[in-house]
Parts: structure tokens; sequence; C-alpha cells
């Protein structure tokens, strides 16, 4: 049951990323060090969210009001660093 709700979650936060890109091109920043530094700095996020044990609505409140946006916004650097990439393989 943890593995599909675990399947589910990073599915849906990959979903949210590629929609943002897709809907708001222009938020992706212009250059190569700009995304690096913007995945670094998502990344660093991801590993400084608390985990709250409490009760069953602050495990809740952890996954889906801190854990999610963080998520979501490495997953979009990651959109946008592969991107880069492609870009740069055609010139």
């Amino acid at each position: 049951m943890g593995t599909l709700f675990l399947s589910a979650f990073l599915g849906g936060a990959g979903a949210l990323a590629l929609w943002i890109d897709a809907r708001r091109p222009s938020l992706a920043p212009e250059s190569l060090t700009q995304r690096v530094v913007a995945a670094a700095c998502a990344l660093l996020a991801l590993q400084l969210i608390p985990v709250y044990h409490g009760s069953v609505l602050a495990v809740y409140a952890t996954l889906f009001g801190l854990l999610l946006p963080v998520l979501v916004s490495s997953l979009l650097a990651a959109v946008w660093l592969l991107k880069a990439v492609g870009e740069a393989r055609l010139r």
C-alpha cells in the first residue's frame, strides 16, 4: 500500500512539474548556470525538509504542505536542465 502511494505521489509531482513547464515556459531560467543553481537550491531544499511524526494530520501536512512543492520544484529544475542539454546538443 505504501509503495502505491509513493509511486502515485511521485508521479503526480512529476506531472505537475511537466504541466508547469508546458504552461509557463517563461519561468525557466535563461542560462545554463542559472538552471544549475536552481537545481542545486531545489536539492538543498529537499534535504532540509523536516518530517513531523506526531499525528496523521502532521504527516499529511508535511507531505502536501512541504514535500510536494519542494519535490515539484526539484523535478521542474530537472526538466529545465534536460531541456538545456537538449538545446546545447542541437547547436
